[in-house]
């Protein structure tokens, strides 16, 4: 019997993690993942970097186990109950290392991801080791039908966050700017509107969504640190942080129906 390598590791991992850990739960519970990333490489930054090889051990488990990764507007036409394995992939701040190490693996896998942009971040660097993403580069990654291009605001503004009440005025309208340079400047490079946006920090509230639906986003990324549950979440999308801490088992636990 021939056998692809593909299908040798899938078989051949399947195997091993049936052996390593109990099986799930087979509730009709919706529970779908929504892995948030950030830069990956060697850094000691702990929060926001994954080493190359954890991100690889990570995709292959995810294959091996049978999951779909999907778009946001996949997830919005999803029936959440019969969805079966599938999980969302995003990665904020358009690092240029998702260029080198995760495109090969959504390839390879034939997984969908989004990135979040910073709009004046593009094409420069935060350092010295981390540049970002150019415009060519997420153009590139548009047309592989694999990567959307989401926003991580303008300018990651940390006056974004929790403001004073009385500042509150001042800081909706600082927001609604942002959001909207960064649309304009995002339809002059890629042609189109952004429909995903992530807030910076996971900071947001009722105000804030209101700004960013006039701004024409249709799917908004949080940092709640669980996953899809429910109907509401389609739209208003918790995401579980994945970094350097995590061993695998840690990384698989993310997908176990803990009630």
């Amino acid at each position: 019997m021939n056998i692809t390598r593909r299908g040798f590791l899938k078989l051949s991992s399947a195997a091993i993690f049936s052996l390593a850990f109990p099986p799930r739960s087979s509730a009709a519970a919706i529970r779908i993942p929504v892995l948030m990333y950030h830069d990956i490489g060697f850094p000691a930054d702990e929060y926001e970097t994954v080493a190359p090889v954890q991100l690889g051990v990570q995709m292959e488990w995810l294959y091996a186990e049978g999951y779909r990764a999907i778009s946001p507007a996949e997830l919005g036409a999803l029936s959440l109950r019969d969805a079966g394995r599938v999980v969302l992939i995003t990665a904020d701040d358009g690092h240029a290392s998702f260029m080198d190490f995760a495109f090969p693996l959504l390839r390879e896998y034939r997984f969908h991801a989004t990135v979040n942009v910073v709009g004046s971040a593009v094409g420069g660097f935060v350092n010295e080791n981390h540049p970002r993403l150019s415009w060519d580069e997420c153009r590139y990654l548009m047309r592989s039908g694999l990567v959307e291009i989401g926003c991580h605001t303008y300018n990651h503004d940390v006056d974004l966050r929790a403001p004073r009440a009385d500042a509150l005025a001042a800081f909706n309208r600082k927001l609604a700017e942002d959001l909207v340079m960064f649309q304009n400047l995002y339809e002059r490079e890629l042609g189109q509107r952004a429909e995903i946006l992530a807030w910076p920090y996971g900071v947001y509230d009722s105000d804030s969504i209101a700004i960013a639906r006039r701004a024409g986003f249709k799917y908004l990324l949080n940092s709640e640190g669980r996953p899809i549950m429910n109907e509401q979440d389609r739209h208003d999308v918790p995401r579980l942080v994945v970094n350097n801490t995590m061993n695998l088992a840690g990384f698989r636990s993310m997908f176990e129906d803990k009630r």
